[in-house]
């Protein structure tokens, strides 16, 4: 029955095992050092060549933000203030909105201020420098802007040749004394005068009637 038994395999000498381990170690470096160098001719075909790479652009003046010749804070010159109005090229017109005013109406009054001159300038406009005055048909004094202001105030308009302004006020028919004290509540009917002033100049009275 002995004889019937398959041989028994031989066993490898050890250093034959560790020469077969270094060869498959060796072949084992060789594919992972293929497959990535693979890897990486395939990751190759994706990228650009450097040759295709446009280069990049010189900055120009504008794009670097440097002011041009002509935007040299040297070569501008500044812009002159406008002087102030001579009164003489100043005019002043005063007009009411109506000829006559019933018992129950209120006299609306405007003053118009023209540059006559020929140059730009600047003209002080403002309610401390204007006046509504009015006057009885004999010239008495009734009442005025000037005497009962409260805080004028000062404002500076600059003015072309030719421009024109206006000013409006609404008299409640009241008079009143040069201190602005009451005097009488309510005007008598009959004929009345406007003048209008600004600063020192005043304009040709404006007659209208009270009835």
């Amino acid at each position: 029955m002995a004889d019937n038994l398959p041989p028994r395999p031989r066993r490898i000498p050890p250093h034959i095992l560790r020469r077969r381990r270094i060869v498959a170690g060796v072949i084992l470096l060789a594919l992972l050092a293929l497959i990535g160098w693979g890897i990486w001719a395939l990751v190759g075909l994706f990228l650009p060549d450097d040759d295709e790479v446009s280069p990049t652009p010189e900055p120009t003046t504008s794009e670097s933000g440097q002011p041009s010749p002509s935007d040299s804070p040297s070569d501008q010159e500044p812009e002159q203030a406008a002087d102030a109005c001579d009164p003489q090229v100043l005019s002043l017109a005063g007009a009411t909105d109506q000829d006559a005013y019933p018992a129950d109406e209120f006299p609306t009054f405007t003053m118009t201020i023209t540059h006559d001159g020929d140059e730009l300038c600047d003209a002080s406009l403002g309610t401390d420098e204007q006046n509504f005055m009015v006057e009885d048909a004999e010239g008495q004094y009734v009442f005025s802007t000037r005497a009962c202001q409260v805080e004028p105030q000062s404002q500076v308009v600059e003015m072309e040749p030719g421009q024109s302004e206006s000013v409006d006020f609404q008299w409640e028919r009241v008079g009143t004394d040069e201190d602005c004290q009451t005097i009488a509540e309510d005007i008598s009917a009959g004929e009345y005068r406007l003048i209008v002033g600004m600063g020192e100049q005043t304009a040709d009275p404006v007659t209208f009637e009270l009835e």
